[in-house]
């Protein structure tokens, strides 16, 4: 018969004889509480407590049999196992599908486990034509039997099969039965445990089962609350569990708080958490190894960022990995020097990322020649990349190796890299357990060599990548005061405290599911989860009653409503009598926070003067100061700039360079419009085919087939964008282009700006002789327009200023040339009479007038630049705000941004 025991009766009962407990937690948490005993009482060792959870305790069966000589069969793991499901799928050619055969083999597995813990292996269909089942369960039997046969051929015995296994070798006599056994917290055993169990009586075995009950002395609280949305309920529940803490400071408590949904709350549980119980820990920089709560949700190993560095370097030895993907193994703090980091991220940002050809993805080699010997500041980056190559080079030498070889070369290779980090920096409590659990990965893929198969590094590494994926790694067990779980995973722990989140009809009783691989009519006969919802419910009635049982505190909490609609408190509370509270009865609100009078200071602080009149940055200074003067003052006096986004291949900016420079060395050649007119079509084609082959080769060196099909599209998608150009010079009046690309010093108020002048066309000569001139600006952009010369504050003021460079009355047009596809294709800007740019606007006393104003707005703006007038004041916000790299530095609030950013996420989706 079944008997109540407390933590109390727990700790006597394993001074004297072993326990076995449902789950790894229930056992790891009932050692450390006996181990706590031990050290109160004094003592500095003792025998570990005999607590052992179901399969750690038959596992160890299974080992006295092999040593016995009785078991020969290789007892798989789970690596094993999955290589063997796998090894099925892939070799099944009759029934390929669109699935992966990794996630086909999970399938599979699942499937079989299910089947094995209610011992009905042996009952799958035989033959994949059974009549009745469906198509999936035909293939799955038909896998089943190859399992089955491939198992007892190589002599291997699955894990899901052990219980029954050990239960043949007490029936034959072969393992002795113990004198007792004692089962303590067990809600629901499985078929094949209670056959296990069976066998042990039958062979004089003392089987007890106990259950759980709180301490006599706890005050029993059944209470529930409804918060108005999930983020309220959480925060509520949060600050109960910080209340319930320090009213019960001297006992040290301990709180378990149950999530239906983990994986998903996992990030916003922390975030209330942070807020509620640990406000210090608000700091992104603090280390959270030994904050008040452990979230056993634990991550995938791989999804940890020194497991991906780990995993990206091995990737980035067989081949180009992306650019983001390169920057992010550069900067990691896990790869190389952590001393040489600001190098890195400056080479990363200026050298890597500024490449004239900016290819989709970039191989070890090709960094390599970057950091050449004349880049002085990343010796130590160079150093260990290349011993990383030279490693990376010798195994690519080798065909095929074992799974234990390919994993000692991964060692090596991280060793080369200084993974996980230097000497000199320490490693927290969190990520030493990362490397404790890949060391785990890393031995656990070495034991893939039971199958005796020799396999490629990339083989090798994509089981790896795998089983890193599957493997979850908990934060280290510290014994936190709070510990967050699963609903199944506390099954046989006591707590003082329990508190039920999201205890809606929607998550209690647990939605089940009927496995699509197994036979529905086994499913059903055997009620197993997912076939029968009676069953289901009454499955959450008894765990619900033994955790009010062994619980002397239990709070269920629920949301009124979340973004989908309403919600209703579990049915089972009522069920059960739970008092249904107000959050402010349970829990006071907290108060408001304070209010903080701002303090308001004169930013009137002068500027120093420039120390000279020659400013870098030409007519982007004007543009900058036009735009906001703290953007000018940022970028051009204190040199602030944020990192440059790049496409892949040219950019707008390369393609637009590399129209000036065809354009460029087009008219170096053609010279004038009355040649372009009397000229052969072949051979203006062959001067085009020249000055675009010249532009594109400019500062560029192919490598690689992408690099050489890449620019053959540019070059024949810009020698088409040119020749219809060309047909717009064709239609305008005569022109002779009289330099091109030239560099000139304007001065214009204090500052002396170097300027390059994109083009310039002589159409006549003047009564005095002078040359009448066209200022022409390329623009490949759609937005160039002459409004963005107007103003006080012009968003362009490039052609303004090349317009005040030779004397006002020999600017005869002024004009963007559009070199644009379709109908963008034009010419516009202001003409000083009809007739010398095809639509162009104005006439001679307008352009004139425009020329005088625009040397009045320039010369004040460069006067406002010198003067460091630098008012954080955009011309039209927050769409001046919108690209601007000084976000960061200025005072105006970002949410404003953020929102516009989203309604023009939206307007996106939309159209």
């Amino acid at each position: 018969m079944a008997s109540a025991l407390t933590l109390a009766n727990l700790l006597d009962w394993l001074d004297g004889g072993m326990l076995l407990l449902p789950t790894a937690r229930a056992a790891r948490e009932l050692r450390a509480s006996f181990d706590a005993r031990r050290r109160a009482l004094g003592l500095t060792a003792w025998e570990p407590a005999p607590a052992l959870f179901w399969q750690q305790w038959t596992s160890s069966l299974w080992s006295e049999l092999v040593v016995a000589g009785v078991e020969t069969r290789l007892l798989l793991n789970a690596a094993q196992e999955h290589s063997l499901w796998r090894e099925i799928v892939v070799d099944d050619t009759a029934h390929r599908t669109l699935g992966s055969p990794d996630s086909l083999a999970e399938l599979a597995h699942t499937a079989w486990a299910l089947a094995a813990r209610y011992n009905t292996t042996a009952r799958l269909p035989p033959s994949p034509s059974t009549a009745g089942l469906r198509h999936d369960s035909r293939i799955f039997s038909q896998w089943a039997a190859e399992f089955t046969r491939r198992c007892m051929e190589r002599n291997l015995l699955s894990a899901d099969l052990l219980d029954d296994a050990l239960r043949l070798h007490v029936e034959r006599g072969m393992l002795p039965a113990p004198t007792a056994l004692e089962l303590v917290g067990f809600a629901d055993l499985t078929l094949a445990q209670q056959g296990l169990l069976t066998a042990l009586r039958e062979r004089g075995a003392a089987i007890a089962m106990h259950y759980l009950a709180a301490a006599p002395d706890a005050q029993p609280l059944r209470a529930s609350i409804t918060a108005a949305d999930p983020r309220e309920e959480l925060q509520w529940a949060a600050r109960w569990v910080r209340r319930y803490l320090e009213d019960h400071r001297e006992s040290h408590p301990r709180v378990a708080i149950l999530v239906p949904n983990l994986a998903e709350e996992r990030a916003e549980l922390d975030s209330v958490f942070r807020d509620v119980l640990a406000p210090e820990l608000q700091s992104i920089a603090t280390d959270l190894s030994s904050s008040p709560w452990e979230i056993s949700a634990a991550a995938p190993l791989a999804s940890l960022a020194m497991i991906s560095a780990a995993l990206g370097l091995a990737q980035w030895t067989r081949g180009p990995l992306s650019l983001d993907r390169i920057g992010t193994l550069l900067l990691s703090p896990y790869l190389g020097d952590p001393s040489q980091r600001d190098a890195l991220a400056c080479f990363d940002a200026n050298t890597l990322r500024r490449q004239t050809l900016l290819r989709p993805q970039i191989d070890m080699a090709h960094v390599l020649r970057l950091l050449s010997p004349r880049e002085p500041d990343t010796p130590a980056l160079a150093e260990w990349l290349r011993d990383v190559q030279s490693l990376a080079q010798r195994a690519a030498s080798i065909r095929a190796a074992t799974f234990a070889e390919w994993m000692e070369h991964m060692r090596a290779l991280l060793a080369a890299a200084q993974w996980p980090s230097a000497e000199s920096q320490a490693l927290t409590a969190a990520e030493f357990e990362a490397t404790r659990a890949w060391d785990g990965v890393l031995d656990l893929v070495s034991t893939l060599d039971f199958s005796g198969r020799r396999v490629p590094f990339d083989a090798a590494l994509e089981a790896l990548q795998f089983h890193a994926q599957r493997t979850a790694c908990a934060s280290p067990t510290l014994r936190a005061p709070v510990q967050v779980m699963r609903v199944a995973e506390a099954e046989g722990c006591l707590f003082d405290a329990v508190v039920f989140l999201r205890a809606t009809d929607a998550n209690w009783p647990a939605p089940e599911r009927a496995n699509p691989l197994l036979p529905w009519p086994l499913q059903r006969s055997l009620a197993m989860p997912g076939t029968d919802a009676a069953r289901t419910t009454q499955r959450a009635r008894e765990v619900t009653a033994a955790l009010l049982a062994r619980s002397g505190t239990v709070l269920f909490t629920s949301a009124a409503a979340d973004n989908e609609g309403q919600l209703r408190p579990a049915p089972l509370l009522t069920e059960f009598g739970v008092a249904q509270l107000s959050p402010e009865q349970l829990c006071p609100a907290p108060p408001p926070s304070p209010h903080i009078e701002p303090e308001t200071f004169a930013d009137d602080a002068p500027l120093p003067p420039l120390t000279t009149t020659q400013v870098r940055g030409g007519a982007a200074v004007l543009q900058a100061q036009a735009a906001c003067g703290f953007r000018a003052f940022a970028e051009f006096r204190l040199f602030a700039s944020g990192l440059e986004s790049r496409d892949l291949g040219f950019d707008a900016r390369d393609i637009g360079s590399r129209v000036h420079l065809a354009l460029e060395s087009f008219w170096r050649e053609m010279k004038s419009q009355q040649r372009l007119l009397h000229a052969t079509p072949e051979e203006t084609d062959e001067i085009l085919r020249l000055a675009v082959n010249t532009a594109l080769q400019h500062n560029l060196t192919p490598r690689g087939d992408w690099d050489h099909t890449y620019l053959d599209l540019q070059r024949r998608r810009l020698h088409k964008l040119l020749k219809d150009w060309l047909e717009m010079e064709r239609v305008r009046g005569p022109f002779q282009v009289i330099d091109s690309e030239h560099k000139v010093i304007l001065p214009i108020g204090p500052l002396d700006l170097r300027l390059r002048l994109d083009r310039m066309d002589r159409i006549g000569v003047d009564d005095e002789g002078e040359d009448e001139v066209v200022l022409v600006d390329y623009k490949t952009g759609a937005s160039a327009h002459p409004n963005l010369w107007q103003g006080n504050r012009p968003d362009e003021p490039q052609l303004p200023l090349y317009a005040l460079h030779p004397p006002s009355g020999s600017v005869k047009a002024i004009a963007f040339a559009k070199v644009r596809p379709g109908k963008q294709m034009k010419w516009s800007g202001y003409e000083a009479e009809p007739g010398i740019l095809p639509k162009a606007r104005g006439n001679a006393a307008d352009l004139n007038q425009l020329i005088a104003d625009w040397r009045v707005t320039l010369t004040q703006l460069a006067q406002d630049f010198a003067d460091g007038k630098a008012f954080v004041d955009p011309k039209a916000y927050p769409d001046t705000c919108d690209r601007c790299g000084q976000r960061l530095l200025c005072r105006l609030d970002p949410a404003t941004l953020r929102e516009q950013d989203n309604e023009e996420s939206v307007e996106e989706t939309d159209g």
